[in-house]
């Protein structure tokens, strides 16, 4: 594993060197980066001489200009260890005036960070505030400090984790290493003539977040896109591939089948298409209907074609007036389709937005409420429990 192990200028940052050579012992790659403050604390040359890299320390004089975008596709996951209040805030609020806070505003890839600071400035609410966004709307990990004397004399929490704490949260993205996953985004189009088509309102937000949190924790996917608001950078080797139509979805999740684990239908496709397709530009006064054919149901062909341990999550966006409405369509069509599970929302509660609020209903019949949170918890648990019901097949 590559790691861009980012250095602020806590008192904790003279521990570093020694962490380096740990990871390094460990089999980790580690390339770094610190602030100008932060070399107060630890020399550069220690740095470089541990990690056997260059270290980042202004962007502007590196010999990459384009250096705090593409570190991002040369390592693995950004940890900040350990992380001044100062950097926190920074990020938290978008701020980006030195390399490491630029460098997190670009990073795709996992984040993680390491708090390290007296435990008044622990414990300051503006502190915990800015914590708290960038766990659970970045998208960043936190390692907890520890509770014990700091360099100031003081005793309580704000020590940087210990090195065997961090290596476990680094190892922790390998959990899923060995999973297989598809997953399949936002809206197909259908055309009428060559400037018009209809669609619908997926973002694609809830396959991006799915998508996070599988590279994230090792998995390997094919990511499969129609038109979208977001669109993930793909890490890890993983292959993304762009669909227009139906028909050119159904087509490539078909053909992913015989090398998948878990298949996230979390695309939107058409149900149905224009009869015919004009192929000049159909003037207005010559409109007077549309009509439409059926579209082949993608979810009801991957039964007959998915390997006997694929596990196949079907997706769900309703517009029911109740709960038990809600649970009563999804399993219907759940059980026609023949899908693992299911994933189902209201419409008003999810599409275009960061938050949403889903009921997951498993074959045994199980249902798992999940209430309004963002879209990357949510999509957090539907993976865990997406792998926990694979490992049953």
């Amino acid at each position: 594993m590559k790691i861009l192990l980012a250095i602020t200028s806590s008192i904790s940052a003279y521990k570093i060197p020694d962490f380096i050579s740990t990871l390094k012992k460990q089999g980790f790659e580690v390339y770094t980066a610190i602030t100008k403050n932060a070399l107060e604390m630890v020399g550069k040359k220690a740095l470089e001489t541990m990690s056997e890299n260059d270290v980042i320390v202004d962007i502007w004089d590196n010999k990459d200009p384009l250096i705090h975008i593409n570190i991002s596709k040369q390592t693995d996951v950004l940890l900040i260890a350990p992380i001044d209040a100062n950097m926190i805030g920074k990020i938290a609020n978008g701020i980006a005036d030195d390399a490491i806070s630029t460098i997190a505003l670009a990073y795709t890839g996992r984040k993680i960070f390491a708090p390290a600071m007296n435990s008044n400035m622990w414990h300051n609410a503006i502190v915990q505030k800015n914590v708290s966004y960038m766990v659970n709307e970045l998208g960043f990990e936190i390692i907890d400090p520890e509770s014990g004397i700091m360099a100031c004399k003081d005793e309580g929490v704000g020590r940087l984790a210990n090195f065997d704490t961090i290596i476990s949260k680094l190892r922790e993205s390998q959990e899923y290493k060995d999973i297989k996953f598809t997953i399949t985004s936002g809206a197909t189009k259908e055309w009428i003539d060559p400037i018009r088509y209809i669609t619908n309102s997926s973002s694609g937000k809830m396959a991006n977040a799915i998508y996070d949190i599988v590279s994230s924790s090792g998995g390997s996917s094919l990511y499969i896109e129609g038109n979208v608001s977001i669109s993930p950078n793909m890490i890890n080797g993983d292959r993304k591939v762009k669909v227009d139509t139906t028909d050119d979805l159904k087509t490539e999740v078909l053909n992913s089948l015989d090398n998948t684990d878990i298949l996230f239908m979390v695309a939107a496709p058409l149900d149905f298409r224009p009869k015919s397709i004009s192929d000049k530009k159909i003037k207005k006064k010559s409109i007077e209907k549309i009509d439409l054919i059926e579209n082949d149901d993608i979810l009801y062909l991957t039964i007959s074609k998915k390997k006997n341990k694929t596990l196949i999550v079907s997706f769900a966006a309703e517009t029911s007036d109740s709960r038990e409405e809600l649970i009563l369509l999804a399993t219907d069509k759940m059980n026609r389709k023949g899908a693992d599970m299911i994933v189902s929302n209201n419409i008003k509660d999810a599409i275009g937005m960061d938050t949403n609020s889903v009921v997951i209903i498993l074959k045994n019949g199980d249902i798992i409420d999940l209430p309004m949170q963002s879209k990357k918890s949510i999509a957090k648990k539907i993976v865990e429990i997406a792998v926990r019901e694979w490992k049953k097949l």
